[in-house]
């Protein structure tokens, strides 16, 4: 009992001391604080009031600033956006219709170019028709050229020249019997030639003896019209055949130029040109021909005795020609 005693009055001791001690530390602490000075400056209420209200002033204009410039770039910005919605807007808008244009003018070009294509073959449908129905019914057309040789007193003054002619008719292929027209054109060579008569066929006054007479190319025009007979027919389409043809026709003379040079007489060596005139002649003919086919036409050898009515004597020519037929 003495003993628990005793510890508890320890102890009561031991926190008394430490107590005192910390009342101590205290007492010391508080005495140098105390004798530290701290200057005060002291200021009047008005003057911190200015102070508050300037702060607040500024604190406010700052804030409208900021908030001016927050309206102002945000504003900018939307203002930037339109417009660049708008450009943006404006270019599709131009691109749509560039686009839709081009489509309708490239459109418009093939349909127009379909229906020429069209038209061009119809048109050449509608020809090959025709000429294919011309062809079965008989018609035919072609051409040749060769040789021409003058004949009788024309034949004293020209000698032999070409020939070229357009040859067209009617003739089915069921029958032997056609009719065919030409247009032909003939060139005769001048000749130079000694007589003392005066050439029938070119016309000059008489020198009064022996004259060395000089000529011009002659040329003759002429449009025929024959009836063909078919003596023999061969091929598929009888295009081949052996045929006499005969008729008749209108013959244009050009002028006829001589040059006459007298050998004897008082003119001796003087020469004298003469020019008669042009003339329009009716004349006949007849001949006969070979005709070979080849496919839709016929290859043909041909020749035909031509007597023309001029004046003073009568213009004969032969022509011997080589040609193509197509029916």
């Amino acid at each position: 009992m003495s003993i628990l005693v005793w510890k508890q009055v320890a102890s009561l001791t031991a926190v008394a001391a430490l107590m005192a001690g910390v009342t101590t530390m205290a007492s010391a602490q508080a005495r140098a604080t105390s004798q530290q000075r701290i200057p005060v400056q002291k200021e009047s209420a008005g003057e911190i009031a200015r102070r508050d209200s300037a702060a607040r002033a500024d604190s406010i204009a700052a804030a409208e600033a900021a908030r001016r410039d927050s309206i102002g770039r945000a504003e900018a910005a939307a203002r930037q956006d339109s417009i660049t919605k708008a450009e943006m807007a404006r270019r599709d808008s131009i691109a749509r219709a560039d686009s839709i244009a081009r489509a309708d003018s490239i459109a418009k070009a093939e349909a127009a170019r379909r229906d020429s294509i069209a038209r061009e073959d119809s048109i050449r449908s509608a020809a090959a028709a025709a000429q294919a129905a011309f062809m079965r019914k008989g018609f035919f057309f072609g051409l040749a050229g060769g040789w021409s040789s003058p004949s009788g007193d024309y034949g004293d003054a020209f000698k032999s020249g070409y020939n070229i002619t357009l040859p067209f008719g009617w003739q089915r292929r069921s029958s032997r019997w056609g009719v065919r027209g030409d247009i032909a054109y003939d060139s005769h060579g001048g000749k130079t030639f000694t007589t003392a008569e005066v050439p029938p066929a070119v016309p000059t006054p008489s020198p009064g003896g022996t004259a060395n007479y000089d000529t011009n190319t002659g040329t003759v025009w002429s449009g025929n019209l024959d009836g063909v007979v078919d003596l023999a027919q061969w091929g598929a389409n009888r295009n081949g055949s052996l045929y006499l043809l005969g008729g008749g026709g209108v013959h244009f003379f050009n002028k006829k130029k001589v040059n006459v040079t007298p050998t004897s007489g008082a003119n001796a060596g003087v020469t004298t040109s003469y020019e008669s005139d042009s003339q329009t002649k009716f004349g006949l003919n007849g001949g006969a021909g070979v005709a070979f086919p080849v496919g839709r036409a016929a290859l043909y050898l041909e020749s035909r005795y031509f007597t023309a009515y001029t004046d003073n004597t009568n213009s004969d020519w032969i022509p011997i020609i080589v040609g193509v037929k197509y029916r």
